[in-house]
């Protein structure tokens, strides 16, 4: 599955973990407020990466549908389990809309590197 001597993996594990330190510690002190507005598309966005990071891990070998699966899964619970640790953290919201932005955007990043793999690999 993955190719844990080479750098692919580690760049993905490294993201996600600044992904859940980022959800374990509240920000209210920093003064920009505003920025909330736009929640849904930084949301969108920290998945879509997540996606493009996740093939990248996961096509440095050809992958078998079974192990594609497992991923799919394994990355489906992440966005759960970061909404679920900011509803524990105080001051920090959790929310079904920010799971979807999420999830969107996980997806989208996967479907984006599936299809300019296809095009440039063949």
């Amino acid at each position: 599955m993955f190719n844990f001597k080479s750098h692919r993996p580690w760049i993905l594990i490294t993201y996600v973990v600044v992904m859940f330190s980022n959800s374990i510690f509240s920000f209210i002190d920093i003064p920009i407020k505003h920025i909330w507005k736009y929640d849904k598309f930084i949301h969108f966005g920290e998945y879509f990466a997540l996606g493009i990071l996740l093939f990248y891990a996961l096509y440095e070998n050809p992958i078998s549908r079974k192990n594609l699966l497992y991923s799919m899964i394994a990355v489906s619970l992440i966005p759960i389990l970061d909404e679920s640790i900011q509803y524990f953290i105080p001051n920090r919201i959790s929310s079904v809309y920010d799971a979807f932005a999420d999830y969107l955007g996980c997806y989208s990043g996967c479907s984006i590197y599936y299809i300019t793999n296809r095009i440039y690999n063949g």
